[in-house]
């Protein structure tokens, strides 16, 4: 695909030299060095503009990995095939921005000063093949010393129908929920060449400290075009996001995934049977165990609270009269009165799973996580 397919900005850049050329040979007047000023920020806006055109546009969104079928984004109305680097949040409500916030922001995140436009510069900008159906979208330039960058802020959903995407390609009922539930969202881009791999990871760097200043209680997800990753998010995830290695946090879910499967499903209740038969083994082995590898027995029990149910883990303390009790492994998706790393106790009867380590690395048990792990199917 051609990168520039708009005319360079001749005009602003025969200006510009010419400016610089006089104040190099003979010095500027007050009113020359204000003209230099609005040349140079000319420049940069119509720069922007040519860097933007077909070709070159901050990339839309991919498929999330799991996708049955390409989503189709409306990150400036197109979808493209190699995006350029590119962090999303999806947020809860709009985001009221302005050139003034992301300025401080930016700032902040950088460490630059707010009041000198040769180190940082912000302003507003439209793309343009921009038409009347992306009215929602705003556009901000973000120059820094590390490159140009752009920050987009949309007041329609990243992804059009996002229920519908979400229910039928998303199984983790947690992530699910935050896609479904975004009507707007925010972006960091960088624009120009970002060829190279050291280059594609400064440029993720810079865009990773600026999203981390603009996190806030509107954010639901974090989604990277290039690596089709999306993840829950949390603040516990601002660190990793301003740090070295802000992709580190596509690694692993943010929280463990809730899977649904049907409760007539026939290999998950023959798998939950197994774990049941089979629990005198699970409970002999932990007895038999040393209480430095104790927190290696983990069980999988039904929590209740009213009409809400969760399946989740336990690291198992202690077992007698049918009754186990433990430290909570994980984060309730609905569930109120329990939190992980709670101590916990139930019934054999709420039983669903279990897991003790065997020779050589291996493990013993995980019944149902095998069934989930075929896509649950039957």
């Amino acid at each position: 695909m051609p990168r520039r397919l708009r005319t360079f900005p001749w005009l602003a850049a025969i200006l510009l030299g010419g400016l610089l050329a006089r104040l190099c040979l003979g010095g500027l007047s007050g009113w020359g060095v204000a003209a230099l000023v609005i040349a140079a920020v000319w420049f940069c806006i119509e720069a922007v503009r040519w860097l933007l055109a077909p070709g070159g546009k901050p990339r839309g969104a991919a498929p999330f990995p799991d996708s049955p079928a390409p989503a189709t984004s409306r990150q400036n109305g197109a979808a493209v095939d190699a995006p350029s680097p590119s962090l999303v949040y999806f947020l809860s409500e709009m985001r009221e921005a302005d050139e003034t916030a992301i300025l401080n922001c930016v700032a902040s995140a950088l460490g630059l000063p707010r009041r000198d436009e040769g180190v940082l510069f912000v302003a507003p900008f439209s793309p343009p093949d921009e038409g009347k159906s992306e009215a929602h979208l705003r556009h901000y330039m973000v120059r820094v010393p590390d490159g140009i960058f752009a920050v987009l802020v949309s007041s329609r959903p990243y992804i059009d129908d996002p229920k519908g995407f979400a229910q039928g390609s998303i199984r983790d009922k947690r992530l699910r929920s935050a896609v479904e539930r975004h009507v707007a969202w925010l972006s960091v881009d960088a624009m120009g060449e970002t060829d190279g791999s050291e280059a594609g990871r400064d440029a993720y760097r810079t865009i990773g400290k600026i999203l981390a200043s603009m996190a806030g209680p509107d954010c639901l997800a974090i989604y990277c075009p290039e690596l089709q990753r999306c993840n829950e998010f949390d603040p516990c995830l601002i660190e990793t996001l301003g740090g070295e290695d802000p992709l580190g946090l596509f690694d692993e879910p943010t929280f463990e995934p809730v899977i649904e499967i049907a409760d007539n499903h026939p290999k998950m209740a023959a798998a939950v049977r197994e774990a049941v038969e089979r629990w005198p083994e699970f409970a002999a082995a932990f007895a038999a165990s040393l209480p430095e590898d104790r927190e290696r027995f983990i069980v999988k029990a039904e929590f209740r609270e009213e009409r809400k149910s969760e399946f989740m883990w336990v690291s198992v303390q202690e077992i007698g009269g049918g009754t186990v009790t433990g430290v909570l492994m994980n984060d309730p998706h609905e569930l109120l009165d329990v939190h992980r790393g709670a101590v916990v106790s139930f019934s054999l009867e709420q039983l669903n799973d279990w897991i003790y380590p065997g020779r050589g690395g291996s493990h013993i048990g995980g019944f149902t996580l095998d069934v989930l792990a075929d896509d649950g199917e039957p």
